[in-house]
């Protein structure tokens, strides 16, 4: 009899399981998520949705839905009303924030609502993108990657692969703005019809500024350059080359393709590499950083200077480069570049580190950058025929 009741109980607990259990085709999937400040409300909420098909031909769509609202769980609700199928977080990759509420600092008090739950959005990139953000979105979807596979990896990939673009994720990127210790560098996408930008240095050296691509491909939104940040508030934009050069003072930096013009007037193009971490020592108002990189020219054989000329031209000319990239970001009180981590790691209380104003040393920080670099590859050397 216990055994036959039992068997019930069982029953009854598969039943009610399976009474509760939910079609994995009622549900539709949140990839990206975008704020950016709304018309009639304080902000518009816009979300990129894949929906799984129900056939061999169609195994997903993807479509881009918006509503403004006052906080995001306003619109969360608004949409999920709306929509036919659940709505799920559970694959989210990327939160897009648009580049006006960032210049406003406007993300901060949205962000802090929505997001309050860090364990929620573990696998989330941070961007900057340029208005609409629904343009941007289904720039993004294409008939050739319809589960949007490049959308998800592009930005850390492209990061590591090139250093064109910044890397970071929501937790850093909530780190960056709530402490004093660095500020923030997000990845900047745009949609390739809105044309260049034009970047905080100046000078830029491909041909795409802040995302914005001179050339037709599949997506017609781009990824490339950084948006860079003084506490909340965007200040401006960097473009691939000098995301670079940030890159390698935070150790960031992996590898990527540089251009140059020799003191002859040929252009010069070598891959970037990174050797060992930077060495940086801060001390009574002043900083020293030095670079370790690998450069490997294109086509050796046809470099016009000997190997110890060309290793000290691109040593000088890296050096140059990076005194300006500094002094421009410095400028505008961005610390990207991080040097408000070693500041701190001379406070042995949190407390006396929080009342120290970093950033009011920061303006009048003096900063030498020494590079050392090694070649791959020894260009040709007429002298040794």
């Amino acid at each position: 009899m216990r055994r036959f009741r039992l068997i019930l109980f069982c029953l009854a607990l598969l039943t009610f399981g399976c009474m509760q259990s939910k079609n994995i085709d009622e549900y539709a999937y949140v990839l990206n998520v975008g704020v950016e400040r709304g018309t009639t409300m304080p902000y518009l909420v816009t979300f990129l949705v894949s929906v799984p098909g129900g056939t061999e031909e169609i195994k997903v769509t993807n479509e881009v839905i918006s509503a403004e609202a006052r906080s995001f769980s306003e619109a969360y609700e608004t949409l999920n009303a709306a929509y036919p199928s659940r709505l799920s977080f559970s694959r989210a990759s990327l939160l897009v924030i648009g580049e006006e509420l960032a210049r406003n600092g406007g993300q901060t008090t949205f962000l802090d609502f929505a997001f309050g739950k860090p364990d929620l959005w573990p696998n989330l990139r941070v961007v900057v993108a340029k208005e609409p953000l629904r343009d941007v979105f289904e720039g993004w979807v294409s008939d050739a990657d319809p589960s949007l596979r490049k959308i998800k990896t592009a930005v850390g990939d492209l990061s590591q692969a090139s250093g064109i673009t910044a890397d970071a994720g929501y937790g850093m990127y909530l780190e960056a703005i709530s402490d004093d210790r660095f500020d923030a560098m997000l990845a900047y996408a745009g949609a390739n019809e809105y044309g260049l930008r034009e970047d905080l240095v100046g000078n830029e050296a491909y041909p795409y500024v802040g995302g914005s691509l001179l050339v037709d491909s599949l997506l017609s939104t781009s990824t490339a350059g950084s948006a860079v940040f003084d506490g909340d508030r965007m200040v401006g934009i960097l473009d691939g080359r000098h995301t670079m050069e940030v890159l390698m003072v935070t150790d960031a930096f992996r590898r990527g393709e540089l251009g140059f013009t020799a003191p002859d007037g040929q252009t010069l193009r070598v891959t970037v590499y990174r050797v060992r971490a930077p060495k940086i020592r801060l001390g009574n108002g002043t900083a020293e950083v030095e670079l370790f990189l690998e450069a490997d020219p294109f086509e050796p054989e046809t470099v016009p200077m000997r190997s110890e000329e060309l290793k000290a031209f691109l040593a000088e000319q890296l050096a140059a480069e990076l005194n300006a990239v500094f002094s421009t970001i410095q400028s505008v009180n961005s610390d990207v570049m991080g040097f408000g981590r070693f500041a701190a790691k001379r406070f042995v209380r949190v407390s006396d580190w929080e009342r120290y104003d970093w950033k009011s040393d920061y303006r009048t920080l003096s900063v030498t950058f020494s590079v050392t670099v090694t070649l791959s590859h020894n260009p040709h050397d007429p002298e040794m025929e």
